[in-house]
Order: C-alpha cells, then structure tokens, then sequence
C-alpha cells in the first residue's frame, strides 16, 4: 500500500517567504484507511507562520549580565528571549502530521520517505506508518507497536488518524519547555532550526531528560570544534550519559539508551555502547538534514 502526499511548490515557496497560497493533494491505493483524492487547503496563517518562521530577523541583544573575567567587571550580552513569541514562531512546525517538523520526526523515525521528481517534493508514508514492533523497546521484553508519523507506543490503538494527532500533539506539548531549554544553554531556538527538530526528535524518540540535557551537549560539542551533523550527532549520544543526580555527565555518567544498547546486543555487534548509540543518533541526525535540504532545494527551483 502506497500513499503519496503532494506538497505543492508553491506551499515550500512560501517557506522562503514567496508563496501565497497552497495545497495539499492525498493519493491514495485504498478506501479501507481514507477517502482517495482528498484535498486539504492551507490557509493563509499557515504561510504566514512560514513566512515569519524562515525569514525572521536576529533576534535583538537588549539585556547584559555581569560576569567577572580577570578580576574585572565584564558585560556579557545575553539575548532577549520571548517564549509566547517564540512558542507563535514555532508552533506551526507541529501542527499537523505533514507539517514540517512531524515530516522531520517522521522520516527519522523511518515512517516517511521524502523525495524530489520532477521538480516536485514527495512525501510518502512507508508501510512503518501503519504499524511497526518498536525494537527498542524488545530490549526489556515489551513488544509495543508504533502508529503514524512518530513513536506513538501504541497510544492510537492502531487508529491512524488518532496516532496522527497524537503525534502532533505530543510535540506541541514538549515545544514549550524544548525552546527554553535551548536558549538557556546560548542557542537561539528561533535562529537555529536543526537544533530545535532534532531537540524535538530525541522527545520523541527517548526519556524527557535526554531532549532537556540535548542542547547543553551540542554547546559543548560545537565549543570542541564539532559543526554541523556531526555537532548534532555527538550531542544526541553525549545526551544519553546521566550521572546518579540526574545531570548530563560524560565522565561519571551512565549510558541511559538501554534500547538502542539492546538492539546492537540482539545484533551481534562488536561496537562500544557510544558507537551503538552514535550509529543510531547519526543516522537520524542525518535524516532531519536530508528533510531541510530537500526543502531548500525545492523552495530555490
């Protein structure tokens, strides 16, 4: 069973600030899971919150803190930080199964398949999107299966379009806390993209503390000289390391991916636990990037 989902390109224009209206077009090989030919318009807050999302200026530097540096009184600027704000900017990213944050989820996860022809961007469901066993989760003996664009945990019951809302919902839920979380650590979450899907991602993918502890690892890993998805990918495992007090701690920390070490148990693999779980955090990492590539790509045809 194939479904393909239509993206116009004057929707991904619109995501450079160019498109004034847009639609999406569902084809579908079957009526027993939805009606064939539905057309679902966006509306023009939509392109709105696309437009300002991608074009949004710096934001301005308008508070300084005082810090001491070679025994001398230093300011150091710290950026003005507006969470409704922020919260208005980023919100459309989540807001349906198709927006562009549940594709970047969704094809990390394996259950979405982007493509370009024709000058056209495709997004198809593959067959993981309407049931797959989470392997994580066979590492301590549950078989739970996951549903639509995310890891639903069997939430939905098997219903696609509740596991499509819950989906959303569930990373509307976590975006509030995710962008303070980034800026907290010195990443503007309304400036950098990457950092903030694959924030949301790993949310999605494991325990909230891995997602919270996320952004002051890919601080360090870009103050070590990482850029890029190799910063991200170091940062997703390096989240995974949590001492006895619950902080993120490389040196004394233990390695919380149980099911990602699990799942390189299963398979015989002759690799360290932080190899098991980069192989892995890399993969998606670089997944999230291929998602933000293929939307520039179409938006400059």
């Amino acid at each position: 069973m194939s479904y393909l989902i239509w993206l116009s390109r004057v929707a991904l224009l619109g995501l450079a600030g160019t498109a004034a209206s847009a639609m999406l077009l569902f084809f579908t090989g079957s009526k027993e899971n939805s009606d064939s030919n539905q057309v679902i318009a966006l509306t023009q807050e939509n392109i709105q919150a696309w437009e300002s999302r991608m074009a949004s200026p710096p934001t301005p530097t308008t508070q300084l803190s005082s810090a001491k540096q070679l025994g001398k009184e230093a300011k150091v600027p710290e950026r003005y930080f507006d969470l409704n704000q922020s919260l208005s900017l980023n919100a459309s990213l989540f807001a349906t199964s198709t927006s562009l944050g549940m594709v970047a989820i969704g094809v990390a996860e394996g259950n979405y398949r982007l493509f370009i022809e024709n000058g056209t961007l495709y997004l198809e469901q593959t067959a993981g999107y309407f049931g797959h066993t989470d392997p994580g989760n066979l590492s301590w003996g549950e078989v739970v299966t996951n549903y639509g664009p995310c890891s639903d945990q069997g939430r939905s019951g098997g219903n696609i379009a509740k596991a499509e809302q819950m989906c959303s919902q569930r990373a509307l839920t976590g975006l509030s806390r995710q962008l303070v979380d980034l800026n907290a650590a010195g990443i503007d979450p309304n400036a950098d993209l990457e950092a903030l899907l694959n924030t949301a991602d790993l949310y999605n993918q494991a325990r909230l503390i891995h997602s919270r502890k996320f952004p002051e690892a890919l601080v360090l890993a870009r103050q070590g000289g990482k850029t890029g998805v190799e910063a991200i990918a170091w940062a997703r495992t390096a989240s995974f390391y949590i001492n006895q007090y619950q902080e993120f701690d490389l040196q004394q920390g233990e390695n919380k991916a149980s099911g990602l070490i699990g799942i390189c148990a299963r398979e015989n693999l002759a690799i360290t636990e932080w190899q098991c779980v980069y192989k892995d955090q890399l993969r998606r990492a670089q997944a999230i990037a291929s998602v933000l590539n293929k939307y520039r790509q179409i938006s400059s045809l």
